[in-house]
């Protein structure tokens, strides 16, 4: 039984709550977490190559 509808007898009542304040919040975390990944692998490349260059002479 749905607690919103007293008179109904049979069936199946669903109550979603959907929290946009927190969708929001990790979308907008695991952005960030993303955009770091990539910077700091490619940063990460950077100073890789730039070891093995120094350490060649």
């Amino acid at each position: 039984m749905c607690k919103n509808k007293p008179d109904q007898t049979q069936g199946t009542c669903v109550h979603v709550e959907v929290n946009v304040t927190k969708i929001v919040k990790y979308v907008c975390i695991t952005g960030i977490a993303i955009v770091g990944i990539i910077f700091g692998c490619s940063a990460w490349a950077e100073v890789q190559k730039g070891n093995i260059g120094s350490s060649a002479e």
